[in-house]
């Protein structure tokens, strides 16, 4: 990029992380989008502003390239909103319209671990709890499924946010929006019990979940301790966020409603929560054993 271009990205990066209140992630994301999409105009010697033309041979580049669907979405996302900032900072004097044609997204049932399967996981590995790590692999994996939070929002959870008296903690999810998660009384234990290897550990930390020295985990390292106990499963996909697709998908299949899933997962719309709107096979042969009157 030229020395323009970069100084504009900088101050578009403040912008929607200070004004837009984007989270780090996505704020991450869209930086690396926009200096992408700028290295081509420059390659095609065109300038740093956005249009319409460019944007469309950039997505069929893409394409040709074999960038996935979704990522093509929010790449294009993000080029339309450093042009919305380019107007709004007065870089430029008229509204940019971007029209394009994207490619459809496909739907995709969420992956997530039976019940019963994690049931198994969860007993096996609290009986193998004796020290500190083990203590904080195994209450990493619990609280992921039983709170369904991001991996993003339990590593950043604050012990000043966690109250196990009210049996609720406060997590800071997408776009600095605050939501109140209910605590069970088997995953407060659990907490408890891992609190007290902390203490007597002498470990002192602002972070809930941290290292031996106290400091904040690394993200990689969270995705290995879920990977490593998913790989004693049937799942496709082992991570937190498979976790977070249990933590719906179970609550639904046991009758709770949308939109209070859509509370408890942080959603911003309805739409977001109801790809959790599927049942597996299991399930669709009890209801129709259950229901249909010729099923015995």
């Amino acid at each position: 990029m030229t020395g323009a271009s970069r100084i504009i990205v900088y101050k578009y990066h403040d912008y929607i992380l200070k004004n837009r209140n984007y989270s780090i992630h996505t704020v991450q994301s869209y930086i690396t989008d926009i200096k992408q999409y700028l290295d081509y105009l420059e390659d095609s010697s065109v300038g740093y502003i956005p249009d319409s033309k460019s944007l469309r041979k950039w997505v069929r580049s893409l394409m040709v390239n074999e960038i996935s669907e979704k990522s093509i979405h929010r790449k294009v996302s993000a080029v339309k909103s450093f042009a919305d900032y380019l107007f709004v900072s007065d870089e430029i004097d008229n509204e940019i319209a971007l029209e394009i044609q994207l490619p459809k997204l496909k739907k995709r049932i969420p992956t997530y671990v039976k019940e019963r399967e994690i049931n198994q996981v969860l007993d096996s590995y609290e009986l193998d709890v004796d020290n500190y790590p083990s203590s904080l692999e195994f209450i990493i994996f619990s609280s992921f499924y039983h709170t369904g939070m991001r991996r993003s929002e339990l590593i950043s959870l604050k012990e000043s946010n966690l109250s196990i008296d009210n049996k609720e903690l406060k997590v800071l999810g997408k776009g600095q929006k605050e939501r109140i998660i209910p605590l069970s009384n088997e995953i407060v234990q659990q907490l408890e019990r891992f609190l007290e290897f902390k203490k007597s550990n002498q470990i002192k930390s602002d972070y809930v979940f941290c290292d031996p020295k106290g400091a904040q985990l690394k993200e990689k390292w969270v995705y290995q301790v879920v990977k490593n106990i998913l790989d004693q499963t049937f799942s496709d996909k082992k991570s937190p966020h498979v976790l977070r697709h249990s933590f719906a998908t179970h609550l639904l299949q046991n009758g709770a409603d949308m939109n209070s899933i859509k509370e408890l997962l942080g959603h911003s719309s309805l739409a977001a929560t109801q790809i959790y709107a599927h049942n597996d096979i299991s399930q669709l042969k009890k209801i129709y054993k259950d229901t249909h009157p010729f099923s015995e």
